[in-house]
């Protein structure tokens, strides 16, 4: 074999097991929330639980529910890396983690009885195009 060939056939071999090195890989996060049960005017505290994620984002909740994502309000371990303060805020850690996020959330006076959900996004890292979206129900009983 000619150097040219040897060196083209290292380079090729060389490639085949970096592929997808600078992809996200194998992903199956697994993202878990509470489903609490209010009445008009309650509220109460939520956990969402996810597996092997490199960014966490509540979605905006439906009319009549609120989410206390203020830095004061909750509580998300481990603390994340870097962020983004938006509403809703996103976070994001330097390496893929679980995580937990503790926040309150609650029913206001004048919300309809009734099933609503609020949900979650999470991405393997900050860049990525890639995401898992999950939702829970949250069920409004009447006073």
């Amino acid at each position: 074999m000619n150097r040219r060939r040897f060196t083209a056939a290292l380079l090729a071999a060389g490639t085949v097991p970096l592929a997808g090195c600078g992809s996200d890989g194998e992903w199956n996060p697994t993202v878990d929330g509470d489903t609490p049960t209010l009445s008009p005017g309650e509220d109460t505290t939520v956990t969402v639980r996810a597996t092997d994620v490199g960014g966490f984002a509540f979605r905006s909740p439906p009319n009549g529910i609120t989410i206390g994502w203020a830095a004061s309000k909750r509580d998300v371990s481990p603390p994340p890396d870097s962020g983004e303060d938006s509403a809703p805020p996103r976070w994001f850690w330097s390496r893929r983690t679980d995580v937990t996020v503790e926040v309150p959330i609650a029913a206001a006076e004048t919300v309809d009885p009734g099933t609503y959900q609020y949900g979650v996004t999470v991405v393997p890292d900050d860049d990525s195009e890639r995401e898992v979206r999950e939702g829970f129900d949250l069920t409004v009983t009447e006073s």
